[in-house]
């Protein structure tokens, strides 16, 4: 089940609450790089793509066609209203993806994990779309000793405790590379990369004020007041504009090219 209604209301506030700082794609894309080619001659595919906040991006990164694949109906429309080059926008799910075998070079996924159903239908299933030697490239939250793996530095967490125990149901770091182990992908990079997130204090609180997030979506009203007003306090003590950054999660696990992805 979806953890927020990505259909409803969350579609026509995601952009406003979910944006980031250029400096943010500029990290995601020395670190995603080197994993998006030039092996293969297929597109990348970004899985659970939203609006398409990553997508334009992985399609320069890659010099590839990117197929943008959303599972919510509101979503996908907004990201096909962009209508960003290189970038084709098509509804499906990870558990059943509407592509052929062995056509994607790599695969991007950017907070999806947690919303997947079955993830380790999905891991076969991007196994079976998977070029031989290409890679999967994570980026989330992934708690390891059952910490989050990001909480340490992710500010939001910093005013909305309960998000971040919210973010703890979300699959851990040993269950995700066992889906995809278990698939026949193996691990080759686990980091975190540092994005500068917002401008300031003052530009958080704008698009936290949205609700645009899922941990945040899933507060009561009064405990998300709250935490909107400890954050209002801060904003309001600012100074001077203060770059917000949190690290996040990276993984990358790759198919082998000895494996066949058609082998069961």
């Amino acid at each position: 089940m979806p953890r927020a209604d990505y259909d409803g209301w969350m579609a026509s506030a995601y952009d406003a609450g979910r944006r980031l700082a250029p400096g943010a794609f500029e990290a995601w894309g020395a670190a995603a790089r080197p994993f998006l080619g030039p092996r293969g001659d297929g597109p990348v595919l970004a899985l659970g793509a939203a609006t398409g906040r990553f997508a334009g991006h992985l399609a320069e990164w890659s010099s590839a066609v990117v197929v943008a694949v959303e599972p919510a109906v509101a979503m996908a429309t907004q990201a096909k209203a962009k209508d960003m080059a290189g970038v084709d926008v098509v509804a499906g799910a990870a558990e059943s993806l509407p592509l052929r075998d062995r056509c994607v070079r790599a695969v991007w996924l950017s907070q999806v994990v947690h919303h997947v159903d079955d993830l380790d239908t999905a891991a076969l299933e991007l196994r079976r779309v998977m070029q031989p030697g290409g890679h999967v490239l994570i980026r989330g939250e992934l708690r390891q000793d059952g910490v989050v793996g990001a909480s340490s530095s992710n500010v939001i967490y910093r005013y909305f405790p309960a998000a971040g125990r919210v973010a703890d149901t979300f699959p851990d770091r040993r269950r995700v590379l066992d889906a995809f182990g278990a698939a026949g992908f193996v691990g080759v990079r686990s980091t975190t990369v540092s994005q500068v997130t917002a401008a300031s204090l003052r530009e958080l609180q704008r698009r936290i004020a949205t609700r645009a997030d899922s941990t945040l979506a899933a507060l009561d009203d009064d405990t998300f007041a709250a935490g909107l007003e400890a954050l209002a306090r801060e904003v309001r003590a600012e100074a001077s504009p203060t770059p917000v950054v949190d690290r996040l999660d990276f993984v990358v696990l790759r198919l082998p090219i000895a494996q066949d992805p058609s082998d069961t």
